[in-house]
């Protein structure tokens, strides 16, 4: 399956998250990391990859209920 986007997350040198972010089209060059030059910079990329089988559809939906969000996506 084809990756639908890409989280890209930057780690300090003890392993602790610095960003994450996530891209619409993969990452095929770093030079949109400022200081890329000055720094060290480790980073992962990761490809996420459409899950088909558990989608949540809400249709007809006419207000904002924070409720069916919340129960569709338990870790937020």
């Amino acid at each position: 399956m084809k990756p639908i986007a890409w989280l890209v997350e930057e780690f300090d040198g003890t392993g602790a998250l610095v960003w994450s972010g996530l891209m619409s089209s993969e990452p095929t060059e770093m030079s949109w990391f400022k200081d890329l030059k000055s720094k060290l910079h480790n980073v992962t990329i990761t490809p996420l990859i459409e899950d088909t089988k558990n989608i949540v559809k809400i249709t007809n939906a006419k207000k904002y209920d924070s409720k069916k969000l919340t129960e569709a996506n338990s870790g937020l």
